[in-house]
């Protein structure tokens, strides 16, 4: 079966759009739907995928400006940092450059200070938003000063205010309740991963969570000390595991039973928001729909070697259906059946 590359590009697209906007309007965002999705949200992940995503939806982008003009603080930035370096592509550094510098205005959020990778001062600047039909949404208005330094042409920036604080009681907010707790810091995000997790060693947690190695074990023997974490030797090996139900009372909505406590699922989302770039930066190379067969399997069989190491960590966590072994079309339809799947 023929595919569109225009319409599946555009399809991933929304995908990821409607995805982040859920995801933003259970931590707070004003005016999208609350989401009922399973899945333990990533703020950081989150934070860079809007960045690139956002683009294509100004409305996600301003609120998520909002949400970050109140929350900010909410935010692990050198975890984002790490994130950032370790997924490049993910995120638009320029996008990434002109919300640092919004934020970075407030003296308490100068952590923010000196992210992404503005345009070089001798590139055109852009428009902002892409249009659904291809090109650029006009401009309007003043453009932005703090957007323009980056190198891209927006509006003034205006925040509404109408942003709230994550809810803990919703499951997904795991990791803002445990920040709340333990700080932003890799303690939260690491007895997040044991509580969704039950047990596994450093090397799992460091890959998953995005800190080094070496953080993490000292972080676990010092959480440890605290007779919460507790460990075993497997071989040459240690193991360390929380004993969850006794901590499903974080989860409890006031008088709901015990058996509705359940966390969230993991997922490591920066892995998605890759393969979803890289797939519609394929879709997207000049005349791709109009060469030949045989050079579009090339490019996309490109797409798919670079991707395996994303496709291996997702599918540890959700079943992929795409294969090495697939070629043309069904890689494609197959790709896109597994994306849709896990974000629809």
């Amino acid at each position: 079966m023929a595919i569109s590359f225009p319409d599946t590009r555009q399809h991933l697209d929304e995908l990821a759009v409607n995805f982040l906007w859920r995801q933003w309007s259970s931590i707070g965002v004003a005016g999208g739907a609350r989401s009922s999705d399973t899945w333990m949200i990533d703020p950081e992940a989150l934070v860079l995928a809007t960045s690139r995503y956002g683009r294509h939806d100004p409305r996600l982008m301003d609120e998520s400006l909002d949400w970050l003009a109140r929350n900010g603080l909410r935010i692990n930035v050198l975890r984002l940092r790490s994130l950032d370096q370790a997924w490049p592509g993910v995120a638009d550094g320029r996008v990434l450059a002109a919300i640092s510098g919004i934020l970075g205005k407030q003296s308490v959020l100068r952590k923010w200070r000196d992210l992404g990778q503005p345009a070089s001062s001798d590139a055109e600047p852009e428009p902002l938003f892409y249009s659904a039909k291809g090109g650029y949404l006009p401009v309007l208005g003043e453009p932005d000063p703090t957007f323009q330094a980056a190198g891209l042409l927006r509006g003034a920036v205006e925040h509404r205010g109408m942003s709230k604080a994550p809810d803990a009681r919703v499951s997904g907010n795991l990791i803002f309740l445990l920040r709340s707790l333990f700080g932003v810091n890799a303690r939260a995000e690491i007895f997040a991963w044991l509580l969704v997790h039950g047990s596994g060693n450093p090397t799992a947690i460091a890959r998953d969570t995005g800190y080094f190695f070496k953080s993490v074990q000292l972080t676990l023997n010092e959480l440890e000390e605290s007779c919460q974490i507790l460990s075993s030797r497997q071989g040459r090996e240690k193991i360390y595991r929380v004993p969850a139900d006794s901590w499903h009372f974080l989860l409890a909505p006031h008088g709901s039973a015990k058996d509705e406590r359940v966390f969230p699922v993991w997922l490591d989302w920066m892995p998605v928001f890759a393969i979803l770039t890289r797939l519609s930066e394929t879709l997207a190379i000049p005349g791709l729909d109009e060469k030949s067969e045989s050079f579009q399997a090339i490019k996309f069989r490109d797409a798919l070697e670079s991707l395996q190491p994303a496709i291996d960590r997702v599918a540890v966590a959700h079943g992929w259906r795409t294969t090495p072994d697939l070629r043309g079309a069904g890689l494609i339809q197959s790709l896109l059946a597994d994306l849709d799947s896990l974000l629809d």
